[in-house]
C-alpha cells in the first residue's frame, strides 16, 4: 500500500467509480463509414469507454471491489470457484486534472484486477493486462486533458476464463493510485537497494536508481540519497549527476559502507529507509514543444522516493536447510489464498494484517503467496517479521510472461521478508525438456533483476527427471509426497529442498464427528486428502530431516471454492488451519504445540455438547509440555508424558462440569485449559480487531460476535441469525461465519452463528464515531463505539460528475455570412468538419477574424427523459445561435462573452444533431469560439463544476 509522504504526488483512485456487470463492447453502434472511421482513431473507442456514454443506471462503488460477492450461489457454476459465476463487467471514473498538472508525468498504478483487464483513458485503449494477480502501471501522460476538460478512465474486466482452480473473484479488487511526477523523476519502482555483509561485519549498501524523463527536452539532474533509521539520518550516499535525454530512462549507482547496522529478523524486524531525491533546475532551459515554462526562473523540480529495506543475510543449503543471519531455522510456513469471508478477494490492508498476525500467533515464520503476488502482503510481512515465498502464477517463457515476472521481482526485491521466488506451481511440463528450458529462462529473468534470492518451483512430480525443471533452478519445492524427500536428496544431494506445500488435512471448526451426508469433518486430525497427510504427519516428515529447509502447510485459512472432498452444497474448502473468518480450528493448537516454546495445553473435544452422562467423549490432548494431567471436576483421570508431535487421543466418560488439562515442565504446572459445559445462550458479545479506525478511507476492522451463556462461556451450538447495524464513519463490506456449507449472501448485514461465532468486516468511510450494534432473536444485544482518528492521509481524486458532450467537429473554414440553411457532412466525409476539443481557450482559427462565422456540430445522445434537460456552455465567446435538429433552440446576440444555457425540448427525442454557429464580434481581443467542455444536465440552476 502507498504510505503517506513516501513519495510526492500520490492520489488514491478508490472512490467515485461506477460499475455494471455487462458485456457491452467498445464498438460503435453502426457500421457506416463515419462510425468505423472514427472508431479506428486514437480516442475512438465507444460504448462505456466513451466519455458521453450513459452510465446513469450503473452502481456507485468504492475499491477494492469484488463483484462476485454480490452474486448468489449457483449449483451450475464451477465448484472450484465456489459455485458463483463471474462474467464481464465495466468500471468508469470521471476526473479532472488541474492546469498545474500539464507538465507532470501522470501514472496509474493498479495493484490487481481479476482477470483480463482492458484499460481505457479518454477512449484510447492504453493497456491490456491478462495476469489477474500482478501489479502494473499505465503511463497516461500523453492521453489526458486538463481543466476544465473531464477525463474518463474506463476498465473492462473479462472474468469468464480461469487463471486458477480456486475462487478468484472478479473486478478491480485491489487499490488504484494516481501518481503525478515532475518531468524528470524516479521511475516507477525505480530504486533497488541491495545490502551485502562484508567479511569484517560491515555492510556494503548499493542503491540503483532509474531516472526517467517523460518529456522531450534533455535535462541535467542530480541524485542524492540518505540512509535513515526510525526517521533519524544515519549516513549520506555520494551525490551523482547526469544528463537525462528526452523520453529516456537512465540508471545511476550509489554505494557506501555501513559500519554498524541493526539486523532485520523474524523477532525484531528492523526496517531502514533510503530517501532518494532527484532534482532538476529548469529555469535556464527552454521548454519542450509541449511544455509550459515556469514564470519563476529559479524554480527547481524535485522528486523523491522513500524505499524501505532491511539488513539481513539468507542462505539455502542442500544439507542444513535455511539460514537467516547465520542462524539455522526451519521455515514454519502456511500457504494462503487471498480471499476472506464476506469480502471475497477485495481484502483491505488491515484485514490482511489481521490474518498474518493470526498466523504469527501459532509460531509461523513464513508465508507462501499461493499463488498471488500482492504488494501489501510484502509490506505487512516486512513490518511483522514474516518470511515470504513470492510466487508467480503463469508458467511460460513467452515475452509477456517474462515481462510480468520481471514486474513481480521489481516489486519484491527491496523487501527483506522475501527469501524465495517460486516461478510455478504444479505444472504438467515440470519434468520435461520443455519445462526445464522454460524454467531456465525464467530463472535467468529473475536473476537479471535480483541475484540475491534462490529461485525454485513448486513440483508435484517430475523432480527426479534430469531433463526437467529441477536441474534448471536454484532449489526445488516438493508439494506433498514427503516419503520422496529422502529419494530426492540421495539423487540430487547438492540441490536445496523445501516442502513447498504440505498436509492438505480436512477439518470443520466445531465438528467432532464425520458426517458425509451433511459434509462435516471431525477436528481430531484424522482426515486428509488422498495426496496429503494429517497435520502431525506432514510436519514430522519435515522436522525429522535437517536437509528439508521447512514446509508450507496447505492452508493457513479456509478459502472459497475447491470444496474437496465434497461438492454442492459445499462452497468452500476444508483445508484451512483457521476457518475463512480466522476463527481457530483445532489444527491451530497443533501448530502452536509444534512451533512454539511458550507452555501451552489444549483439549479438543465436544465436552457438554449433547453427550449423555457416562457416554465416552473423544478427547485429543495437544501440548508442548513434558507432562499433562487430565481431571474431571477435580478428579484425576490421568497424568502422562506428552509428545508435542504426536498428541494423545483418549476417551473420557462425560459428566456435567469441567474437563481440565494442566501442563507440566520439570514437575511444575505451567499451562492449563478447561472445557466447561455451557448453558443456554443468553447474550451476544462483540470483539473487534482494534479500538479505533483511521480516518483515511482505507482502514478496516474485523467485528467478531459470539453467543455466550450467563457466565460468559461461549455456546458452541448457538446458531441464531445475528444482525449487524452500523452508523457513523464506517460501512459494511461483508459478513461470514466460517461454515463451508453456508449459502447466505456475502454482503448482507446479517449472518447465522456457526458453532457460536459470526463475523462482519467494516471499513472507514468518514470521520464520525462508529457505532456497532448486534442483535439476535432471544439474545441480549451488544454494542460498541469506536472513535475515528483524523490522520494525514493520501488525498483522493474527486469524481467529476458532469456529463460532457463529446464528438464536436468544426467546419473546416470560416464563413462570411451566417448560413441560411444548416448543413452537415455526408457520412462518407470526415474532412469537411474537423474534430475539435475545448480546453479553456478559443479556437485559433477565429483569432483576429472579426465578423466571420464558424459552424460546430455534434450528435447528442440522451438518457430517458426524467424532466427538463439543458446544454450548458460554461465559456462561449461571440454571437451564438444554437440549433437542435435544424430547429433554432437559442440565440445570444447582445453579448459576446460568458456562459450560456440552452433548454432541450422534449420533442428532440433521444438522439439528434446539435449545431452551434458563432460570429466573432469581440472587438477587444478579436477572439471567438467554444472555450470549455459543453455540459449536459437536468439541473436548471447548473453552474460549472469548479
Amino acid at each position: 500500500m502507498k504510505f503517506y509522504k513516501d513519495q510526492p504526488g500520490v492520489w488514491c483512485l478508490n472512490r467515485g467509480w461506477k460499475f455494471k456487470e455487462t458485456d457491452c463492447k467498445d464498438l460503435p453502434c453502426g457500421i457506416r463509414h463515419d462510425d468505423i472511421y472514427d472508431y479506428t482513431k486514437a480516442g475512438g473507442a465507444k460504448g462505456p469507454a466513451e466519455l458521453s456514454f450513459d452510465d446513469s443506471d450503473w452502481k456507485p462503488v468504492s475499491l477494492p471491489h469484488d463483484w462476485v460477492t454480490g452474486k448468489s450461489f449457483d449449483a451450475q457454476a464451477s465448484p472450484n470457484h465456489g459455485y458463483k459465476k463471474r462474467g464481464t463487467g465495466w468500471y468508469r471514473l470521471k476526473f479532472r486534472l488541474s492546469e498545474e498538472d500539464r507538465n507532470q508525468q501522470i501514472l496509474l498504478e493498479f495493484e490487481g484486477l481479476s482477470s483480463k483487464a482492458f484499460i481505457y483513458i479518454n477512449g484510447t485503449l492504453c493497456k491490456r493486462q491478462f495476469y489477474g494477480y500482478n501489479s502494473f502501471c499505465v503511463d497516461i501522460t500523453d492521453m489526458v486533458c486538463f481543466a476544465p476538460a473531464v477525463n474518463l478512465l474506463a476498465v473492462r474486466i473479462e472474468a469468464d476464463a480461469w487463471e486458477g482452480w480456486w475462487y478468484e473473484g472478479a473486478g478491480i479488487y485491489r487499490n488504484v493510485w494516481m501518481v503525478k511526477k515532475s518531468p524528470v523523476h524516479i521511475a516507477y519502482q525505480g530504486v533497488y537497494v541491495k545490502s551485502e555483509q562484508q567479511a569484517d561485519g560491515t555492510w556494503k549498501l548499493d542503491v540503483e536508481t532509474e531516472v526517467e524523463n517523460s518529456f522531450g527536452q534533455e535535462r541535467e539532474m542530480k541524485l542524492e540519497a540518505v540512509l535513515y533509521l526510525d526517521g533519524n539520518k544515519k549516513q549520506e550516499l555520494p551525490c551523482v549527476s547526469g544528463t537525462v535525454p528526452g523520453y529516456e530512462k537512465i540508471r545511476y549507482h550509489q554505494s557506501i559502507i555501513v559500519k554498524q547496522a541493526d539486523i532485520w529478523n523474524t523477532e525484531n524486524p528492523v526496517l531502514y529507509e533510503v530517501r532518494s531525491v532527484c532534482s532538476v533546475t529548469n529555469g535556464e532551459q527552454a521548454a519542450g514543444p509541449n511544455e509550459i515554462t515556469s514564470p519563476d526562473t529559479s524554480f527547481e523540480s524535485q522528486d523523491y522516493l522513500n524505499t524501505r529495506f532491511g539488513f539481513r543475510t539468507i542462505r539455502l543449503d542442500a544439507d542444513t536447510g535455511f539460514w537467516l543471519n547465520g542462524e539455522n531455522m526451519k521455515l514454519k510456513g502456511f500457504c494462503c489464498h487471498q480471499d476472506h469471508a464476506g469480502t471475497g478477494v477485495a481484502v483491505p490492508y488491515a484485514l490482511k494484517e489481521y490474518r498474518i498476525r493470526l498466523l504469527k500467533k501459532l509460531g509461523a515464520n513464513a508465508y507462501r503467496c499461493a499463488h498471488n503476488p500482492d504488494p501489501e502482503i510484502l509490506d505487512i510481512c516486512d513490518r511483522l517479521g514474516m518470511l515470504v515465498m513470492e510466487e508467480n502464477r503463469t508458467f511460460s517463457s513467452d515475452e509477456d510472461t517474462l515481462a510480468q515476472v520481471r514486474g513481480i521481482i521489481r516489486n519484491a526485491r527491496n523487501h527483506p521478508s522475501v527469501i524465495l521466488y517460486s516461478i510455478f506451481n504444479e505444472e504438467p511440463l515440470q519434468g520435461t525438456l520443455r519445462g526445464g528450458r522454460m524454467a531456465g529462462r525464467l530463472r535467468r529473468a529473475v536473476h537479471e533483476m535480483d541475484s540475491t534470492r534462490p529461485v525454485l518451483g513448486a513440483f508435484n512430480g517430475g523432480y527426479l527427471e534430469e531433463e526437467g525443471a529441477a536441474l534448471s533452478l536454484d532449489a526445488v519445492g516438493i508439494n506433498y509426497n514427503p516419503m520422496r524427500y529422502d529419494e530426492f536428496h540421495r539423487k540430487f544431494p547438492n540441490i536445496p529442498l523445501v516442502g513447498s506445500e504440505t498436509a492438505s488435512a480436512y477439518m470443520v471448526r466445531g465438528e467432532y464427528e464425520n458426517d458425509e451426508e451433511r459434509h462435516k469433518i471431525a477436528s481430531y486430525d484424522e482426515s486428509c486428502a488422498p495426496w496429503g497427510d494429517t497435520h502431525r504427519d506432514a510436519w514430522r516428515w519435515i522436522m525429522e530431516r535437517q536437509f528439508v529447509a521447512g514446509g508450507f502447510i496447505w492452508t493457513g485459512f479456509d478459502y472459497r471454492g475447491e470444496p474437496t472432498p465434497f461438492e454442492w452444497p459445499s462452497v468452500a474448502t476444508f483445508f484451512g488451519t483457521y476457518d475463512s473468518c480466522g476463527f481457530p480450528k483445532e489444527a491451530c493448537y497443533l501448530y502452536q504445540a509444534f512451533w512454539t516454546d511458550e507452555p501451552m495445553v489444549h483439549l479438543a473435544a465436544p465436552w457438554g455438547q449433547g453427550s449423555m452422562p457416562g457416554e465416552p467423549v473423544k478427547v485429543l490432548i495437544i501440548s508442548n509440555c513434558q507432562e499433562v494431567e487430565i481431571t474431571v471436576n477435580g478428579r484425576l483421570v490421568q497424568r502422562k508424558p506428552a509428545d508435542r508431535y504426536q498428541p494423545e487421543l483418549i476417551h473420557v466418560p462425560y459428566e456435567s462440569g469441567n474437563l481440565k488439562a494442566v501442563g507440566f515442565r520439570d514437575g511444575k504446572p505451567v499451562a492449563e485449559h478447561t472445557l466447561t459445559a455451557a448453558r443456554k445462550a443468553y447474550a451476544l458479545r462483540i470483539e473487534t480487531s482494534g479500538t479505533q479506525l483511521r480516518g483515511d478511507g482505507l482502514d478496516a476492522l474485523v467485528v467478531n460476535v459470539c453467543a455466550v451463556d450467563e457466565e460468559g462461556n461461549v455456546v458452541s451450538d448457538a446458531d441464531q441469525t445475528v444482525s449487524f447495524e452500523l452508523s457513523g464513519g464506517a460501512e459494511l463490506i461483508g459478513t461470514g461465519n466460517g461454515d463451508p456449507n453456508s449459502h447466505e449472501p456475502d454482503t448482507a448485514p446479517y449472518r447465522k452463528l456457526f458453532h457460536g461465532y459470526a463475523q462482519a468486516v467494516i471499513r472507514n468511510c468518514g470521520l464520525d464515531t462508529v457505532y456497532i450494534r448486534v442483535t439476535a432473536e432471544g439474545l441480549k444485544e451488544d454494542s460498541v463505539s469506536l472513535p475515528v482518528r483524523r490522520i494525514p492521509h493520501i488525498p483522493y481524486v474527486e469524481e467529476a460528475k458532469d456529463t460532457v458532450v463529446e464528438g464536436w467537429r468544426m467546419y473546416h473554414q470560416l464563413l462570411d455570412r451566417r448560413p441560411d440553411t444548416l448543413f452537415s457532412a455526408d457520412v462518407n466525409d470526415r474532412n469537411s468538419f474537423e474534430p475539435i476539443e475545448f480546453h479553456g481557450r478559443p479556437q485559433s482559427e477565429f483569432t483576429g477574424k472579426l465578423n466571420k462565422f464558424g459552424v460546430y456540430q455534434t450528435r447528442l445522445s440522451l438518457t430517458e427523459n426524467h424532466g427538463n434537460r439543458y446544454l450548458y456552455f460554461p465559456d462561449i465567446k461571440g454571437q451564438v445561435w444554437v440549433y437542435l435538429n435544424d430547429e433554432q433552440a437559442a440565440e445570444r446576440v447582445l453579448q459576446t462573452l460568458g456562459a450560456m444555457k440552452v433548454e432541450i425540448p422534449a420533442a428532440f427525442g433521444k438522439t439528434g444533431i446539435c449545431t452551434v454557429v458563432i460570429r466573432n464580434q469581440n472587438t477587444e481581443n478579436r477572439e471567438a469560439g467554444i472555450c470549455a467542455p459543453v455540459i449536459l444536465s437536468e439541473d436548471n440552476d447548473l453552474t460549472p463544476e469548479e
